[in-house]
């Protein structure tokens, strides 16, 4: 079972909630910016500090967080990483729906140039792990988080159109521990 429990105060006190399925917007159940600590169980959980998945984020692992520095107070949103962040692939497409020429990447790219596809990408999809997607090469710039089993057919409606430049998986041993 996948789960992250969020808890009102430090040291898993308060109140809390179970969550059990990826949550855009935790006002939804009462817990909008209110966990100072946390427990997960199964598959790492990504936290976001804004609705919709966006904002600042960190992935935590399987363990127990009696606080949760810089994060304390902030979470707006959490998905958990179906698959976990193994063997890591994605697919980048140059038109939308999935269309034209496509790279298939399973390691970081701190730039597409050497595959003519830098600020190309129309669509992807993320067969396993977790992408931070940049706008800038060398892992600089905007970025958005992508999961295994994400299915972006039109980064236009994302405001992404033509705009990747470099990309990386999340790796198990970058996870706050």
């Amino acid at each position: 079972m996948n789960t992250i429990e969020l808890f009102q105060f430090p040291d898993f006190k308060g109140d809390s909630v179970s969550i059990k399925k990826d949550n855009a917007d935790l006002a939804t159940v009462g817990f909008l910016n209110k966990a100072e600590s946390l427990k997960i169980t199964g598959e790492p959980w990504f936290v976001f500090s804004e609705a919709n998945y966006r904002g600042k984020f960190r992935v935590f692992k399987e363990g127990n967080y009696n606080s949760i520095p810089t994060f304390e107070k902030t979470i707006s949103s959490v998905r958990h990483v179906k698959g976990g962040l193994h063997n890591p692939k994605i697919t980048l497409y140059e038109g939308s729906c999935y269309r034209g020429r496509e790279v298939n990447l399973d390691r970081p790219t701190d730039s597409l140039r050497p595959y003519k596809f830098n600020n190309k990408a129309s669509s992807h999809n993320s067969v396993s792990g977790a992408w931070i997607l940049y706008d800038g090469e060398f892992y600089t710039g905007d970025q958005i988080v992508t999961l295994a089993g994400d299915e972006i057919s039109d980064y236009y409606k994302f405001g992404w159109n033509n705009e990747v430049s470099s990309l990386k998986p999340v790796l198990a041993y970058e996870v706050y521990k």
